[in-house]
Order: structure tokens, then C-alpha cells, then sequence
């Protein structure tokens, strides 16, 4: 379960009730087995995706049925009353949506906190505070694109996202009903014809944002609201087509109701986390969500009708809302508790009935009935706005006791130094002696992703879909030498060193990072050649630098990217520029060696990289090829960061070697400076000679 991972979806926010041809409101038993399936096929996706690839598909199915109920509700007021009243209709949500979401909130904000590593505490918090005021979505879109991300914990309130765009549609939705109101009361024909109109262009127009999205930034693109708002659109036009469909002949609705139940069984048996969502294939499920709410306005006691009506599923749709926000938090916070497999975590899972039953009989039902609330609106908004500003409160408490990073540096790999006053440094024998197994390390692993270098903060790495070049200058900016930095975050996780070197050495540092990019002309992500090529472009306009540092992380076996790589580095030199390669750094064999470090405290040995036969980095066979075959200097460090024979440690000299995966800390890597900067001046590349670079020569950290 990643962040990356489908999510899943939440069922519709009213019961399964609908307007029948005469007006007047009937349950729709059809759209509560509807809402059964949905949620059942989103729980096993989650307890394991081997259960059901494409139990994902839930998520369009809720938005679907939710769309049509809220719609079917809000036209039918307006054609009782010719108006539509914003306050019932938002004291309605209130009184439906905050009991449950906002005790799970609660419970899962207070259970994070006693159960989960401390480095997700910060996280949680934010998600919890955005998920109150229906904004997590974004949050997660934001962290999807996150190159810094790759082994966050996965937010145990990432199931709010359907909430929170739902109900941004819910805020605009009835504003535009509102709107179409108003200008269409002296105009001639149907009302009904003017909101479908409008439903049908929010349904263009967000289908045709989605795909492009999807096709440039999946990530993204699954959380996003413009993206997704389609699907509730769906619904909506369905509703304002309710009245027709009541017309369908009975086989016709048999036919239609069979097979849009097949399509959503065929989308969850077939698609999986592989499928570009929500793009084309989206319609899939979606249509077939449709297809069976709009026979069932004719005929809900078709075949499919009946088999969706049947008691079980019934009840189950009943419960729906509070099954799916209890599922995820409970498979989330178990999972960093224990190991779980696949049947584990589906009886884990499972555990979300039982609280759902819970939920509705004491918390739901009795605020959704309460007649004081349902009387007046106002009362039901104000409660609504207590629930939501003790989640805040929550939320405050649980960031303002989060781990921060504090500025602190410790020895580090300086502490490996033999003799500090040679010319030439070596590594101390017996360097285990300088490892650090247990005690305060610097950064504390609980916030160890968040020690990075400065330049994320200026945006100067791009993420996914980027491809301009951004004129990102450090060092000394009225500086003669010309430096740069190529490659993706693997050589930019170098950038606090090479920024202390260059103001010493009077250079010009420039940054041409991109996440997940090497500087390639073929190869990687679709995105990564055309940002080599404007990037050399740009220095046949304006001049190319001086030097060129070089490292990546991708393995050779990346199709194209060594052929790539070569070509974009020729033509650079063929401009002047002098090319150095760094290194990659030996790479750990877990994700999260921080995560390790967190969870055995005084046994920090337990999180060391075994060196087995190979411990270079991910990029050092590529980077070793490229040397080779361009005749390229190399700047290699590792003996700094895995000395000795035995493992790679995971902390030297009182600092955390790895943040995320296999990438530095800033703190360890602000350590390596007078190293690195040895290393160039040995080269010839820096001017300052040896002699005068010592272990003291360390850049303050430039927190706080």
C-alpha cells in the first residue's frame, strides 16, 4: 500500500433512495447492492491487490451513484419549490457525512500517534487537518508528484480524497443549478433540459482534462478534482434523463442492467494498477454504473435488480459509508504494527463491518434523525462545524508534537579521517569503531526525509511533465567559472557540498536537475530526452558552463539510456565543457533504511547494507561505461560512505547516512564536503590546494 496505490472510493453520501416517475421518493434496493459491490470490491483491492486487480474500479461506481442520488434530490426540490435552498441542502451533508468522518478522523489521529513511526506523524496530521475541510486530494496529488516521496508511509486518511472531491463538486454543483435557475425562469422549455446541458459540459469538459492528465501525470492526475468530477457528472446527466429512462421497455432494461453489472465485474477482474486511471478505460466501469441505475429507473426488479437487491447486499450498501472509512485506517496503522499477508490483512479489513454497524447505530443515526437538527439547519451546520473543528484541533495537537529537524550536524564521515593533517586522507582502520549503533543521531530518523537540500525549496528539481529550463544559480553568482549540475536527484543529493565548494572556489553553480531523469537523450521517461535537449539547446544559445557534473541512478539496463547519456554528453563537450562523473553512492536493499534505524532503537547494526558481492549504487555501472568510453575523470566517495570489508553501515559518526531509498542525507552529505572538495582539487578541477581543505571545513545546515 503506497501512496501511489489506487485508493479507494466512498460510498455515495445518501442512502439508496431515488425519485420515482410520480415524484415521490422510493428506495432503490438495486442502488444499495450497487453500493455493496463497490464497496467490496475496494476492500479486497486494498487487503490485496491479488484478490481483485481492479477492485479499484469501486471508486468510479460511488462516484456514479453519488452523482445521480444528490442530483435526483436537489431536481426534485427544485421542481417543487422552483428553488434550490443551500443551507437544507449543505445542513443535509452535515448531518450525513461529519458524525462518522469525523470520529474516524479522530480515532485514526490518536491511534497514528500511539502506533505509527514517529516520521509519519507529521504527515498524518496535515492529512487529517485537509481531510476535515475536504481538501486531501490535493494534498496527495501534491505528494504523488513528490520525488521525495518514494518510501513515505502511506497516509492511513488517504481514503478521504473521494470524500473531499465529491463534495467540491457538491459545493459548485448546486451553485450552477442555482445559476441555471435564474436564467432560465423566463425563457421558454424545460428547466431540466438547461441542467442536463450543463451537467453534460462539466462531463465533457472534465473527461477531456482527465485523459490529457492521465496520459502526461497519472499520479496526479487520480486525486485531482478537475479530473475526476466527470465521473460525478455521469450521474447527474443520468438524473436528468431519469424521467425518459422510466420509459424503457422491460427487456431493454434487462438487457441494460445486465450488462452494465458485467462491466463493472469485467473491470475489476481485468484492469489493474498498471491501467492508466482515470483515462479512457474509466468508462468502463462508469457506463456500467450508469447502465444499471438507469434501467433500474424503469424496471429496478430486472435480473440484475434483484440479484443487487437481495438482503445481504442490501444491508451491506447500507453500511457502506462507514465500512469504507473505517477499512483503510485499520489496514494502514495494522500494517506498521504487524507483517501482514494476504488473508491477514483481509480479515483486518473485514474488521470495518463490525465498527460500520457500530458507526451507524450510534454515532450516524442518531444525529442524521435527531429532530432538533433536521429542523433547523442552522443548529445542524454548527454541530457540523464543531465536528470538524475538533479534527482541527486534533490535527494541531498531533503536528505540534511531531519530530523537526534541528540544524545539528555530528562528526559524520569526518570522523573517519586517520590522520587529518596528511595530505592524503585515508579511512581509519577498524572504521566499525566510528559506526554508530544506538544513541541520538543526527538527523533523528523520524524526520530524516525531510533533510534534503536547500534548492527543493526553490523548486529547482523538476518533477515528472516538466520540461522548461529554470535558471537556478547558486555559489557565487558573480562568479567567472561556470559549474553545473546534470542528472536527476541522485547528483543533486550533492548540491549542499558542490554549493560550499563553488562560493570558495569563486564558481557560478548552476543546477540542471529532473527528478527520475538522467542527462539523457533517449531512454527513461518520455520526458527526460526532451529536458536534455532544451537544456543543450539553452547552452548553445547562451553559452555552456565551464564544468559538468554528472551522476544518475538508473541501472543500465534501462533501454536507450547508456546510447543516450553518451550522445547528450558528447555534444556538451563538443562545446568546451569539461565533464566530471560522480559516482552513485552504494545503494541499501530496502526502501527505508530510516524506517529501520526508527523502529530498533540500540540496534542500529539491524539496519546496516549487507555488502555481499556488490554494493555499488543503482547508477555505477552506467556512470562506470560512460567514464570509460568517453575517457571521463570519476569522483568516487563510497569509501566514505561503506568503509571497511564489513556491511554498509547505516549511521557514521553520530549522522544517518539515508534518507529516502537510496539517497543521501543532506546532513552526512554537508560532512563529505571537505572530501569531495579534496577529490576535485586532486583532479585539478578546484584551485584550492589540499593541503589547505580540512575536516573542520564542514557548511552549517541551514535550518532554522
Amino acid at each position: 500500500m503506497t501512496t501511489t496505490s489506487r485508493p479507494s472510493q466512498h460510498p455515495a453520501a445518501e442512502p439508496g433512495a431515488a425519485p420515482a416517475p410520480d415524484g415521490r421518493t422510493r428506495l432503490r434496493r438495486d442502488i444499495e447492492g450497487l453500493r455493496a459491490v463497490a464497496v467490496g470490491t475496494v476492500l479486497l483491492y486494498h487487503a490485496s491487490s491479488s484478490l481483485l486487480p481492479g477492485g479499484f474500479v469501486g471508486v468510479d461506481v460511488f462516484f456514479v451513484i453519488s452523482g445521480f442520488l444528490i442530483t435526483s434530490l436537489l431536481l426534485r426540490e427544485a421542481a417543487r419549490d422552483g428553488r434550490i435552498s443551500l443551507v437544507d441542502f449543505y445542513a443535509r451533508r452535515a448531518r450525513r457525512l461529519l458524525p462518522a468522518a469525523s470520529l474516524v478522523l479522530v480515532v485514526t489521529a490518536l491511534a497514528g500517534w500511539a502506533l505509527l513511526p514517529r516520521s509519519a506523524h507529521a504527515d498524518l496530521a496535515t492529512d487529517v487537518a485537509s481531510a476535515t475541510v475536504y481538501a486531501v486530494n490535493w494534498t496527495l496529488a501534491a505528494r504523488s508528484v513528490d520525488y521525495l516521496a518514494e518510501a513515505a508511509t502511506p497516509s492511513a486518511v488517504q481514503h478521504y480524497w473521494s470524500l473531499s472531491v465529491e463534495e467540491q463538486y457538491y459545493v459548485v454543483w448546486p451553485l450552477l443549478m442555482l445559476v441555471v435557475l435564474a436564467l432560465t425562469r423566463r425563457r421558454r422549455g424545460s428547466v431540466e433540459r438547461w441542467f442536463l446541458a450543463t451537467a453534460a459540459t462539466v462531463l465533457g469538459v472534465s473527461f477531456l482534462l482527465g485523459v490529457l492528465r492521465t496520459a502526461s501525470d497519472p499520479a496526479a492526475a487520480y486525486f485531482t478534482s478537475h479530473t475526476r468530477v466527470w465521473e460525478l457528472a455521469v450521474g447527474s446527466v443520468l438524473a436528468c434523463l431519469a424521467t425518459p429512462a422510466a420509459r424503457m421497455s422491460r427487456a431493454a432494461a434487462e438487457v441494460l442492467a445486465a450488462a452494465g453489472l458485467g462491466a463493472i465485474v469485467v473491470a475489476a477482474l481485468t484492469l489493474d494498477s498498471a491501467t492508466p486511471w482515470p483515462g479512457v478505460a474509466a468508462l468502463l466501469p462508469t457506463l456500467g454504473a450508469a447502465a444499471v441505475i438507469g434501467a433500474g429507473c424503469a424496471h429496478p426488479a430486472s435480473w440484475a435488480g434483484r440479484l443487487l437487491g437481495l438482503g445481504p447486499l442490501v444491508w451491506l450498501g447500507g453500511l457502506s459509508y462507514a465500512v469504507y472509512l473505517w477499512h483503510w485506517p485499520l489496514l494502514v496503522i495494522g500494517g506498521s504494527v504487524w507483517d501482514l499477508g494476504t488473508w491477514s490483512s483481509l480479515g483486518l479489513a473485514l474488521l470495518a463491518v463490525p465498527l460500520a454497524w457500530l458507526t451507524r447505530h450510534l454515532v450516524e443515526d442518531p444525529v442524521r434523525f435527531h429532530r432538533g437538527l433536521g429542523a433547523r439547519p442552522g443548529r445542524a451546520l454548527a454541530a457540523g462545524g464543531a465536528a470538524m473543528a475538533l479534527c482541527l484541533v486534533v490535527a494541531g495537537l498531533l503536528w505540534a508534537g511531531a519530530p523537526r529537524l534541528d540544524g545539528a550536524t555530528g562528526r559524520g564521515a569526518t570522523a573517519l579521517v586517520a590522520e587529518p593533517s596528511a595530505d592524503r586522507w585515508e579511512v581509519v582502520d577498524r572504521p566499525a569503531r566510528f559506526f554508530t549503533r544506538r544513541g541520538p543521531l543526527t538527523p533523528d530518523p523520524a524526520v530524516a526525509t525531510e533533510d534534503v537540500p536547500a534548492y527543493y525549496d526553490d523548486d529547482c528539481q523538476l518533477s515528472p511533465g516538466e520540461t522548461e529550463v529554470r535558471p537556478c544559480e547558486y555559489g557565487d553568482t558573480d562568479g567567472t567559472t561556470t559549474v553545473a549540475l546534470l542528472g536527476d536527484s541522485k547528483m543533486g543529493q550533492w548540491f549542499t557540498a558542490f554549493d560550499a565548494i563553488a562560493r570558495e572556489e569563486g564558481w557560478r553553480l548552476q543546477l540542471r536537475l529532473k527528478s527520475a531523469c538522467s542527462f539523457t537523450l533517449q531512454g527513461l521517461e518520455e520526458d527526460c530526452a526532451p529536458y536534455a535537449r532544451n537544456v543543450l539547446d539553452a547552452y548553445a544559445a547562451d553559452g555552456a558552463p565551464d564544468v559538468a557534473f554528472v551522476s544518475q541512478g538508473s541501472p543500465t539496463d534501462e533501454p536507450g539510456l547508456l546510447e543516450g547519456h553518451r550522445e547528450a554528453l558528447e555534444e556538451l563537450m563538443a562545446m568546451g565543457t569539461r565533464v566530471v562523473v560522480v559516482d552513485d553512492n552504494p545503494s541499501p536493499r530496502r526502501a527505508a533504511t530510516y524506517r529501520c534505524v526508527e523502529r530498533n532503537p540500540g540496534r542500529y547494526g539491524r539496519c546496516d547494507t549487507p555488502r555481499g558481492e556488490d554494493v555499488d549504487g543503482y547508477g555505477s555501472e552506467t556512470l562506470a561505461l560512460l567514464a570509460d568510453r568517453l575517457d571521463l575523470p570519476v569522483v568516487d566517495l563510497d569509501r566514505w560512505i561503506c568503509p571497511g570489508e564489513g556491511a554498509c553501515p547505516s549511521a557514521i559518526g553520530g549522522v544517518l547516512v539515508l534518507r529516502q531509498g537510496s539517497h543521501l542525507t543532506d546532513t552526512f552529505v554537508r560532512t563529505l564536503t571537505p572530501m569531495l572538495h579534496r577529490e576535485l582539487s586532486e583532479a585539478g578541477v578546484a584551485r584550492t590546494p589540499v593541503e589547505q581543505i580540512t575536516v573542520d571545513d564542514v557548511p552549517p545546515s541551514q535550518v532554522g
